[in-house]
């Protein structure tokens, strides 16, 4: 039986637990895995807090040990496309990153859309030379509001296409 048909039919832990170790994935994160737990019928509420939760986990670890981990991740293929992706950015808006500093960092991490989420903010917070616990705050603020954004945008639009398809 194919992976997909398996997580599908499985019961609420099985999907919950691929929905968490999804949302631990860069450039997934909790926008990825709450689309994704929408498309698996999860509650809303367990999705919300198991990706906020699977989305942090990873930053303390990285907020420790980026300076010297991320020096290496820079030489590495595919990451570094992003990490080039994500030093533009800064340059970009180097005036507003260093003015506001950790109230930019949880600003542009808890924009949705942007593609920029923990881990890329982890990468903005040593790009910065911010302190690791006021960037760990910043993070977590962040992910915190945009996963509840992308709960309520996503869950809504499941909602609406739900209602509409069971009144045709």
């Amino acid at each position: 039986m194919p992976l997909q048909a398996t997580i599908t039919q499985s019961g609420t832990w099985a999907k919950g637990i691929v929905v968490f170790f999804s949302a631990m994935v860069p450039l997934i994160e909790n926008k990825g895995s709450i689309i994704l737990a929408a498309a698996l019928n999860l509650k809303w509420y367990i999705a919300y807090l198991g990706t906020t939760i699977a989305t942090f986990l990873p930053v303390p670890f990285l907020l420790r040990n980026s300076r010297k981990k991320l020096a290496g991740l820079r030489r590495f293929g595919p990451i570094s496309a992003i990490m080039a992706h994500v030093d533009a950015f800064a340059k970009k808006h180097a005036a507003f990153l260093h003015r506001r500093g950790c109230m930019a960092l949880a600003l542009i991490i808890s924009i949705p859309f942007t593609g920029i989420g923990s881990w890329a903010g982890v990468l903005l917070a040593d790009i910065l030379k911010l302190d690791p616990k006021r960037a760990a705050v910043a993070i977590f603020a962040g992910v915190v509001v945009s996963g509840f954004l992308t709960t309520v945008g996503v869950y809504g639009l499941f909602l609406g296409v739900r209602q509409l398809l069971h009144f045709w």
